[in-house]
């Protein structure tokens, strides 16, 4: 009987996902969001080696308006594109 509970409690915490909330998306929203805004980071050509703080800057923002990655679709290309070149001006003289 003690082993039957330790594998359903098992069961229940691997199945349970982190839920992604405003301010802190879970691993799979973060993951997708960095895969679309790898498609349309043409506008990251002067920040050379900072792309990926610029793709965290980008997410990181979304985060802090949208509860999950879902919800963040809503904005048009424009407004992609804009939080895009903030985080781009914001490390553009990042160097390593």
């Amino acid at each position: 009987m003690k082993y039957v509970m330790i594998l359903l409690t098992s069961v229940v915490l691997i199945s349970c996902k982190a839920k992604s909330e405003l301010g802190k998306w879970n691993d799979s929203d973060r993951e997708e969001a960095k895969k679309d805004v790898e498609k349309f980071s043409s506008a990251l050509g002067t920040v050379g080696s900072a792309k990926d703080l610029c793709y965290d800057c980008y997410i990181d923002s979304l985060e802090k308006l949208y509860v999950d990655y879902a919800s963040s679709k809503r904005l048009n290309d424009g407004d992609r594109t804009n939080i895009l070149l903030n985080c781009a001006i914001r490390y553009m003289h990042y160097d390593e």
